[in-house]
């Protein structure tokens, strides 16, 4: 049977091509705009004109005036420096035929502000370049329908086209200078939309990964403790050891699932309480590894400060990790040592030391998803860890700092 023909699938820069400059949304909008801005500027327009009594050529000039600045309008956001080119055509012949003026001209601010608004640097350049032409030509207008005495030198002329020129040209360049300004707080805007959006997403990795790790915790424990026990209680002749090491696997279970549960919800609801996990408890988690086979000895040096729950659950879990590597791939023959300590730090704060080390059958090799993650736990809970090999013992030292949220 042959396979299935596969539609080729377009290049990205093709499919953008392709896409529309503008949605029918976007068009919605501009027409109801050009609609709404010129229908208010035709009404004083209409009345000058009845009241001019102008005859039929400007009739029709306003009406081609009003319809190009309906089109340029439409086309504000995709060709505003095109628009502007045609305006400005249009408006040398509004001047040279010296038409009165009409309100609706003013119009032109809209496009002029898209320029701004949606041109990058070589359109807004093109458009001050444009909107400095139709200034001097507001200018020029201006001097040809208002008697200005000393116009007929050739400073005179210059003096009046300068003082004409400014008012136009500072309107125009404010409308262009606006729609840039809009232009620069939306893209901030957007950046920081963006940011928002990156800063959650890193939360919510750094979230799964907290859960990750909990999850490799507790579900590592407990199954080599399972698996310790369960292998012992396959070669032992004493019934009340087996029942024993039974018991052992249904607490370890039960409490593996209690953890497991609460993991869950935690993932559910970010507000749901973390699994019961403290140094508080840290006797009761070894008894556990003890009735798994393992000798573990504890000391207890000075009496610690309370730690803040973040550390105080990685401390345990750093406990707990390294208790049930020990178990797994340390040398059962020879004891585990394990000392909290209480220590003062430079800054004058106490803080506690867990410290563990057991004999290692072999070289370990490299650091796998337990021993990294007793890294990450100790650095985001504002403590620090130490993993490695010393005298033929592998140790794992973490400190927290008391005092700190």
């Amino acid at each position: 049977m042959s396979a299935p023909a596969v539609a080729p699938v377009e290049p990205p820069s093709t499919a953008r091509e392709r896409r529309p400059w503008i949605d029918r949304e976007t068009v919605r909008a501009d027409g109801i705009l050009a609609a709404v801005s010129l229908g208010l500027l035709a009404v004083p327009t209409l009345l000058l004109m009845v009241l001019i009594t102008d005859t039929g050529p400007t009739w029709l000039l306003a009406i081609v005036v009003t319809a190009a600045l309906a089109g340029a309008i439409l086309i504000r956001r995709t060709r505003p420096v095109l628009a502007l080119a045609g305006l400005t055509l249009l408006a040398g012949l509004h001047v040279a035929v010296q038409a009165w003026l009409f309100p609706v001209w003013f119009g032109v601010l809209i496009v002029l502000y898209s320029i701004g608004r949606f041109s990058r640097w070589p359109g807004r350049l093109a458009g001050l370049g444009i909107a400095f032409v139709a200034s001097l030509l507001a200018g020029y207008w201006l001097m040809a329908v208002t008697s200005i005495d000393g116009v007929q030198t050739g400073w005179g002329l210059v003096q009046a086209m300068s003082f004409l020129w400014f008012p136009p040209m500072l309107l125009f360049s404010l409308a262009i200078l606006t729609g840039w300004g809009a232009a620069a707080v939306a893209r901030s805007t957007a950046a920081t939309e963006v940011a928002q959006v990156s800063l959650r997403r890193a939360d919510q990795e750094e979230e799964r990964a907290a859960l990750a790790r909990d999850m490799h915790d507790v579900v590592a424990h407990s199954l080599a403790v399972v698996i310790a026990q369960a292998n012992g209680a396959r070669y032992t002749p004493d019934p009340a050891a087996k029942d024993a090491s039974l018991e052992t696997i249904a607490g370890t279970a039960k409490e593996a699932l209690g953890d497991v549960r609460l993991l869950l919800a935690q993932l559910r609801h970010r507000e749901a309480p973390d699994p019961v996990a403290s140094l508080d408890v840290a006797d009761a988690l070894v008894e556990r590894m003890r009735g798994s086979g393992l000798d573990v000895r504890v000391q207890h040096l000075g009496r610690p400060a309370p730690l803040p729950r973040t550390a105080d659950i990685a401390a345990y879990r750093i406990l707990q990790e390294a208790l049930t590597n020990a178990l797994r791939h340390g040398d059962r023959s020879q004891p585990v040592h394990v000392r909290l300590r209480a220590v003062t730090l430079p800054d004058g704060h106490g803080g506690v030391v867990v410290d563990v080390h057991n004999r290692v059958l072999a070289q370990p090799g490299a650091a796998g998803h337990g021993v990294r993650g007793m890294h990450e736990r100790a650095r985001l809970a504002g403590g620090d860890a130490w993993t490695g090999i010393e005298d033929g013992w592998f140790r794992v030292r973490a400190s927290f700092p008391a005092g700190l949220t």
